[in-house]
């Protein structure tokens, strides 16, 4: 008959990183890691998806937003009220960009 305790002291532990230490002739100590444990993703399989189309679509308006700030902020250094004269201009290329790194491939 096996001991149930005994059996879980018995697991080996995962290295979670092995680094190797080098003196120099100064005596100092530089360190270099040689392997780091990956972690394990959180989270469901089935929850996986929804998650990577919403950081995408966060994504999309993140870059969406950006080139709209860099194009709003160029147009009113060329001429005066011109965010106004070029809203809808920056508006469509901006879009535009996000729309291409949302890469929607169901429409």
């Amino acid at each position: 008959m096996i001991n149930q305790t005994q059996g879980t002291m018995n697991k080996r532990l995962p290295i979670k990183s092995a680094v190797m230490v080098e003196i120099g002739t100064d005596g100092s100590a530089t360190r270099t890691t040689l392997y780091e444990r990956q972690r394990k993703r959180r989270g469901s399989k089935r929850m996986r998806p929804f998650e990577k189309a919403l950081r995408r679509m966060a994504e999309a308006q993140s870059t969406a937003a950006n080139s709209y700030l860099d194009r709003h902020e160029r147009s009113n250094r060329k001429k005066k009220n011109g965010w106004v004269k070029d809203l809808s201009k920056n508006i469509s290329k901006s879009s535009r960009k996000g729309l291409k790194k949302l890469k929607m491939r169901w429409i």
